[in-house]
């Protein structure tokens, strides 16, 4: 009689344990109702193919025909409720995102919200004028404006969850793009500065890092030459079109680092 009292008590606690542990899963699963992409040409369309086929858009719906791998790792698959803002325009520098995309955004209200931002690629490029000269006062215009953006979001979407990707380098570390008489070793420090405050500014806001550059190492100009430190010989593929453009595979990639941040979130 006591075994079976103590058998019925233990399934009885068994019972309790995993409805608690179902019931803290499902507090840490928050209901995504909107997701907004902002940034630069690393998140849209126009390079990777047309529409559809850029990071967000496939971060939003992926193209199972295409990318079988991430049949339902997709927003609309995971959140069918899901409303979508493509903010993203090519071109783009960081006061583009703060004074043009931001008051494009939805309502912000208390629903969970993803957000996804590239920016600073072409900021720094803006900062490498004519004839080699180096404008370093653009790092403090990005941080500031970076600070600008991320405060908004957190501000509009107390429930956000903020991905960022860092700045990828299509020369593969050479730094060898068509720009007449720029000093290689002064641009790197720049372009190692954009990242830092990337990470630095990103993480103080609690945004989620894509780390676009390190994984797009190898699969820029220099993506053929074995002798290059970033060769990848399993996949020396080329991700971008036009020099500093995601092509179809560039954009898979992003997405595939902003769901394996939400992922990791």
């Amino acid at each position: 009689m006591r075994a079976v009292f103590l058998r019925g008590l233990i399934m009885v606690i068994g019972l309790l344990l995993v409805g608690c542990s179902f019931h803290r899963a499902s507090e840490r699963e928050p209901s995504y109702k909107c997701y907004v992409g902002l940034g630069d040409s690393i998140s849209i369309d126009e390079y990777a193919g047309g529409p559809g086929w850029g990071a967000i858009s496939l971060f939003h719906r992926n193209k199972d025909d295409i990318y079988p791998e991430f049949t339902g790792k997709d927003l609309e698959s995971a959140y069918p409720e899901i409303d979508f803002h493509y903010l993203a325009s090519d071109g783009a520098i960081c006061s583009t995102v703060l004074e043009e995309q931001l008051p494009a955004l939805p309502p912000g209200d208390d629903n969970p919200t993803i957000i996804t931002l590239t920016v600073g690629g072409n900021d720094f490029l803006s900062a490498l004028g004519p004839g080699g000269g180096i404008d370093r006062g653009v790092i403090d215009d990005f941080r500031s404006n970076l600070v600008g953006i991320l405060g908004t979001l957190c501000e509009r979407f107390p429930k956000g969850f903020i991905i960022l990707g860092t700045i990828y380098d299509p020369t593969d570390g050479v730094g060898d793009l068509a720009i007449p008489d720029v000093n290689v070793q002064e641009a790197y420090a720049l372009f190692r500065a954009f990242n830092e405050a990337i990470y630095d500014i990103g993480e103080s806001y609690g945004a989620h890092i894509a780390d676009i550059y390190s994984h797009f190492l190898g699969h820029g100009s220099h993506h053929a030459d074995p002798t290059n430190p970033h060769y990848c010989p399993d996949d020396p593929s080329y991700w971008y079109v036009q020099e500093i453009e995601p092509n179809a595979r560039g954009a898979h990639e992003v997405r595939r680092l902003f769901w394996e941040a939400l992922i990791k979130g």
